[in-house]
């Protein structure tokens, strides 16, 4: 996983996000972005950065090849020019322990933002599983056949996994590829049947 800055140095593609300007405004741009626990199940809907979760072992916390960590008490989208480093940011673990899924502060806001001297984060070394939301919308592939959204890419990633020597890394499907009463089905038939632009960036693959 790559920070942002790396992206955008190395001519890669990366999906835009509304606070890409703050965060380079606040020097946040060069860190990996990490949530501090899943969107998707905590609000039950279909996560906006995307259908793909990647969840990371926690002893990375500790690993010699992360320079530094830091966890923000609000998203940077919302920071200004007066908002103090101590509004950005938890200056302890006590102070982080008081508000950290204790539904005192909105977690959504808690982020763990992580750097490396390599500006990555090795996915062979710290990912412990990923997670693929499994739509039950059907999409046409080339040859004329047709195969839902969520199995399609199910198997992008699975094949990317084996290609790139981390097929050890275990694929999970988002409750457990059924039907539910989580929101995310709604979401998404909203976007196929009137944002279909929006659909294919969240599961469209590109180079």
């Amino acid at each position: 996983m790559l920070s942002r800055y790396y992206v955008e140095q190395n001519s890669l593609y990366q999906t835009p996000q509304k606070s890409d300007e703050e965060d380079k405004k606040y020097n946040v741009w060069d860190y990996v972005f990490l949530d501090g626990e899943d969107l998707h199940t905590r609000y039950k809907r279909a996560n906006k950065y995307g259908p793909i979760l990647f969840r990371f072992n926690l002893d990375m916390l500790m690993s010699p090849s992360i320079k530094l960590i830091q966890i923000t008490k609000s998203n940077p989208w919302y920071w200004k020019e007066n908002t103090l480093m101590s509004q950005k940011f938890y200056n302890s673990s006590e102070e982080f322990k008081n508000d950290y899924l204790t539904s005192k502060k909105l977690d959504s806001q808690i982020m763990f933002l992580i750097k490396s001297p390599e500006k990555e984060i090795k996915l062979n070394k710290f990912l412990h599983s990923i997670g693929v939301d499994i739509p039950k919308l059907l999409i046409n592939l080339v040859g004329g056949s047709q195969m839902s959204v969520g199995d399609y890419a199910f198997q992008a990633i699975e094949k990317s996994l084996k290609e790139n020597g981390l097929n050890h890394i275990p694929i999970l499907k988002r409750h457990g590829g059924n039907l539910t009463t989580c929101g995310c089905h709604r979401n998404y038939n909203y976007l196929y049947t009137f944002d279909y632009k929006e659909f294919k960036k969240r599961f469209g693959k590109n180079k």
